[in-house]
């Protein structure tokens, strides 16, 4: 699944069908959790595709998929690149060893 990137308010699934609908965000049901977007494939775009148990794996349902806002998502995959570097991975290893202490 794939969001768009130029806010036209749909998710891309395997198989390139767009979403039928984009809603949010939602909060969700943890209070520390960050709001949800939520993209919405109809039952008449899942059952047919031959690439539906990519995306869910029952057979009678559509599909939904929640994500994060686009801030949270970019945050998100900034961190994660960060942490690939070996300057992130020497500070974490001295973290960790302070924590292993304890």
């Amino acid at each position: 699944m794939a969001a768009s990137s130029d806010r036209s308010s749909s998710a891309t699934a395997p198989r390139n069908s767009l979403s039928a609908g984009w809603h949010g965000p939602y909060p969700t049901s943890s209070p520390t959790a960050a709001p949800l977007i939520v993209a919405r494939f109809t039952k008449s775009q899942c059952r047919p595709c031959p690439a539906r148990t990519q995306c869910t794996s029952t057979a009678d349902n559509a599909r939904t998929v929640g994500f994060p806002p686009r801030e949270l998502r970019d945050l998100q995959l900034r961190i994660r690149t960060e942490q690939q570097t070996p300057e992130w991975k020497t500070r974490y290893a001295v973290r960790s060893g302070v924590r292993g202490i304890a």
